[in-house]
């Protein structure tokens, strides 16, 4: 459901986002009462709100590069940027990973500089929020923001498929990690991560055989349109068998 634009992105929620804001909304109601639900509502729009900037900040720096983003949708476990094709250049893909963290890290001062100036429950909790969110989101585990910079940093050594191949083994590596301890923990948000990047790492394995295959069709096009054309190709000519004197 799209319930914005910002800078010319639509901005989405995914129909689970409703599942779980009504899930954390009646255990606040039924445990806190009243008082405790506006107090969840208040903080999951400014979580939800951080994510959105976070994304923003990921779209924006890949338009810098004249990528453009199709939306940003907003799940349960955060938010994906739907960009639109890859950088060319490893060190672009880096920027824009880092681009979402380094917002958090902007929104940590900010919240943080606030509680510390005026006080306040709800700016504390955002800037701890904010910091965890930014942290977090470091992890190598491809494909979020760490596991990109993981592969961006592999890519001039390995390539970008081999190093693609290496950066989603560590993510599902991850994400087995984050099953486990949602499973130990109990801790539903980390299992919807784990499941994220299973589901993630899948499509990316999925991605990186469409692109190799692409590459590899435009280096064959390549390769016959250079030997059309620069005298390798066919030599013989049509010559009728007949002619008018």
């Amino acid at each position: 459901m799209r319930i914005a634009t910002l800078t010319g992105i639509p901005i989405r929620l995914h129909w689970s986002f409703f599942v779980l804001v009504a899930f954390y909304g009646i255990t606040a109601l039924a445990s806190q009462g009243f008082l405790g639900l506006v107090e969840t509502i208040v903080l999951m729009g400014g979580l939800f709100g951080s994510v959105v900037l976070h994304e923003l900040g990921h779209a924006l720096a890949a338009r810098s590069f004249g990528i453009q983003t199709a939306h940003i949708t907003l799940y349960p476990f955060g938010g994906i940027a739907a960009i639109k094709g890859l950088p060319e250049d490893p060190r672009q893909e880096a920027i824009i990973a880092v681009a979402g963290p380094a917002v958090n890290a902007a929104l940590f001062v900010l919240f943080g500089g606030l509680w510390l100036a005026l006080g306040g429950w709800w700016l504390g909790i955002m800037a701890v929020i904010n910091a965890m969110m930014g942290v977090f989101n470091l992890v190598p585990a491809f494909p979020m923001d760490g596991g990109r910079i993981f592969r961006a940093a592999l890519t001039p050594s390995l390539g970008w498929e081999r190093a693609s191949r290496v950066a989603i083994l560590v993510g599902r590596t991850f994400a087995v990690l984050f099953l486990v301890a949602a499973l130990w923990f109990g801790q539903v948000s980390l299992a919807l991560v784990g499941a994220f990047l299973l589901f993630a790492t899948w499509a990316e394995a999925r991605n990186v055989k469409r692109v190799v295959a692409l590459r590899a069709w435009q280096e064959r096009m390549r390769q016959t349109s250079s030997r059309l054309f620069d005298g390798q190709g066919p030599t013989s000519t049509y010559r009728p068998r007949w002619r008018l004197d």
